[in-house]
């Protein structure tokens, strides 16, 4: 980490103070828009669909308060059971946006000369998602153990909505699609472009409140800035994005699979059972850590030049 730290970052050309701005919160604001603008449609065609199969209630609906807000109710409820699917549609829209401006910025580092970090062997991910997968089970086990979920009623809310849909739904938007477009947002690109202008330590911890608070609720706001900083940790180490994506499939995946077979109920049937797997958890982490921090993600000298013609992903 010190290593990170002691990184002298490099020069970029001077620019003005909107550019600036909108160069570090564009993804965002893009990212938050096309999420917008899905709900908005979403909402608009459920709408349509109940104003269609039932014109009758509909033009009654119009006519009487108390049947407007029953008809709103049930359009509520079925926009809600197709979360899982509106963020997926959103993650659609969102990850070939955020692809071209990922390329475009590696272009860029590699016209002005920036050398990337080394890319690290294959092989070597393993250690990385172990330790997402262990982090992110021993977290919700504390929050399990902790009672924490009462704290906030929109966490509960939120994890009762998104996973109600099918498995294969869940699977493919919540442990697939829906991490890749947050990683292109969050690493790929606010990390990245952080870190062109300061040192390690900064761009993981500004990137990892942002990440946090933009999940919406307390529990997943602190949960999601320790996990934030795992998968900036990670995306530097190695050298691509490609590492915080697959950590982030792999913890999604845990979650989504934890939930449908009921694994936090069959842990908390005995304290022994839970506590064991938690610290069991801990001490997986903590050694894959070690095994990640020991990798080389300097630039050698000799593979500079030859590094900086590619366009790292």
């Amino acid at each position: 980490m010190e290593q990170q730290n002691r990184q002298v970052p490099p020069m970029v050309p001077p620019e003005s103070y909107g550019k600036r701005v909108w160069h570090i919160w564009g993804p965002i604001v893009i990212k938050w828009i096309i999420g917008i603008g899905v709900s908005m449609i979403a909402m608009g065609v459920l709408t349509m669909m109940y104003v269609m199969a039932d014109q009758d209630a509909a033009m009654a609906a119009v006519q009487s308060e108390e049947q407007m807000m029953e008809l709103y109710g049930r359009i509520m409820e079925k926009y809600f059971s197709s979360a899982a699917m509106i963020e997926a549609v959103g993650a659609v829209i969102t990850i070939p946006v955020m692809w071209y401006l990922f390329h475009r910025d590696r272009v860029k580092e590699r016209q002005m000369g920036i050398i990337p970090n080394k890319k690290a062997a294959f092989w070597k991910y393993a250690a990385g998602l172990l330790m997402a997968a262990a982090l992110s089970l021993g977290l919700n086990n504390l929050i399990i153990i902790g009672n924490l979920s009462v704290m906030s009623e929109s966490y509960e809310a939120t994890m009762d909505i998104l996973y109600s849909a099918p498995l294969m739904v869940q699977i493919i938007s919540l442990a697939v699609l829906v991490p890749v477009s947050e990683e292109l947002v969050f690493r790929g690109l606010l990390f990245k472009r952080l870190r062109e202008r300061g040192t390690y330590i900064q761009a993981a911890l500004y990137s990892s409140v942002v990440f946090g608070v933009m999940h919406g609720n307390l529990i997943q706001i602190l949960y999601g800035f320790t996990l934030g900083m795992m998968l900036s940790y990670l995306c530097e180490k190695y050298g691509s994005v490609i590492a915080p994506i697959a950590a982030h499939i792999v913890m999604n995946l845990l979650s989504v699979l934890a939930t449908e077979y009921n694994l936090a109920d069959w842990m908390m049937e005995s304290n022994m059972r839970i506590g064991l797997i938690t610290i069991g958890c801990a001490f997986v982490a903590s050694t894959m850590f070690v095994l990640v921090q020991r990798i080389e993600e300097k630039p050698d000298a000799a593979g500079a030049s030859e590094e900086n013609k590619e366009v790292v992903v």
